[in-house]
């Protein structure tokens, strides 16, 4: 894994906060174009592919029912950056999404670890690529004898 500047870690830490606001805010349309537009979202854990921005703001909107009334947070971390090029980064974290509900009763969705490919567009990041891999129960560390 490549090291990459603290300029290029600002930048992307920043796009995720921008990014991560909007699906929060539930603005699916703002969200949208934060990918390229023939952006793909694979999440691998349910076999569900989406490629392109109007079959994710489809796939969104869809999803938007178990949403409302609840202020939604996404809390990335653990982030490792790779600059494949000039243009393109390769990067890995962890999600947790919570919902509060009116009362401020935190639920908590399952944790996910992420792969993304950003590229820039007209000198801004875009997501290429996201696959979304959700965490599952971690095998039992062996005993020591």
């Amino acid at each position: 894994m490549s090291r990459v500047s603290v300029e290029v870690h600002i930048e992307v830490q920043t796009f995720y906060a921008q990014q991560m606001r909007l699906l929060d805010a539930l603005d699916i349309e703002g969200y949208a174009q934060t990918f390229t537009e023939d952006g793909v979202t694979d999440h691998a854990h349910r076999g569900e592919k989406v490629e392109g921005r109007a079959a994710l703001i489809a796939g969104a909107n869809a999803a938007l029912p178990r949403y409302r009334g609840v202020a939604v947070r996404h809390w990335n971390d653990h982030y490792l950056i790779d600059e494949a090029d000039e243009n393109t980064l390769n990067v890995t974290y962890c999600s947790l999404v919570t919902r509060t509900d009116a009362e401020g009763k935190v639920t908590f969705e399952p944790t996910f670890f992420i792969e993304d490919v950003l590229v820039r567009v007209d000198g801004q990041l875009r997501t290429k690529s996201r696959t979304v891999h959700r965490d599952g129960q971690a095998e039992p560390a062996a005993r020591a004898s």
